[in-house]
Parts: C-alpha cells; sequence; structure tokens
C-alpha cells in the first residue's frame, strides 16, 4: 500500500487553519548516514497538483513555481517535497538522496 499524502498535513498556518493555510510542510528524511549507505527500500514518487493560486488540494500554499513532486516511503520516515521540472530530473534528485533506494516510478 502506498503512502498518503494527507498524513503528515500542517493543516493551516502553525497548525492553526483559523490563522490561514500552511506555507509547505515539514520536512522528513532518514538519517544521512543511514540514507546515503544503506537505505534500499522502496520510495513512493508522484506529482502534487497546484491550482493556479499556488494552493494543493489540502489548502497548503506552495506558490506558483515548477512542478511540485512528493518522495515518501510506507511508514513516511521519508516524506518531502521538491520541485523538479520533470518527473526524469525528479527520480534524478531522489536517486541523489537515496541512491540505494528503489523508486516507483
Amino acid at each position: 500500500m502506498a503512502p498518503n499524502y494527507e498524513t503528515h498535513d500542517p493543516k493551516g498556518w502553525c497548525g492553526d487553519p483559523k490563522r490561514g493555510a500552511a506555507l509547505g510542510r515539514a520536512f522528513y528524511h532518514i538519517e544521512p548516514a543511514f540514507a546515503g549507505k544503506g537505505y534500499c527500500g522502496r520510495l513512493y514518487l508522484s506529482k502534487v497538483r497546484i491550482n493556479q493560486g499556488g494552493y494543493d488540494r489540502l489548502g497548503t500554499y506552495w506558490g506558483i513555481g515548477g512542478p511540485l513532486y512528493w518522495c515518501a516511503n510506507k511508514d513516511l520516515s521519508v516524506d518531502y517535497c521538491f520541485r523538479a521540472s520533470t518527473r526524469e530530473e525528479a527520480l534524478k534528485l531522489v536517486g541523489q538522496k537515496y541512491p540505494n533506494a528503489k523508486v516507483r516510478k
């Protein structure tokens, strides 16, 4: 089962939806030493749809820019968003951060 993008939803500015939209969301990464040398688990990569106002479907504000991608593993110990021009570039960036991981394309 693939991870769920909604799990780490920041739910508004500083966690309070009454204060407006969250600006991006927190990043979660496996310890750098483990990620670079030994993490060989599966990662999932998907494109995050951003509307014309710069918001994702959860109401988080990302601004207008290049395509936004989300990378995560099943237990969400890896969970981060980043911009890349194409899916191929996104795969390359994930591969640089987690060279031994298997990325679901």
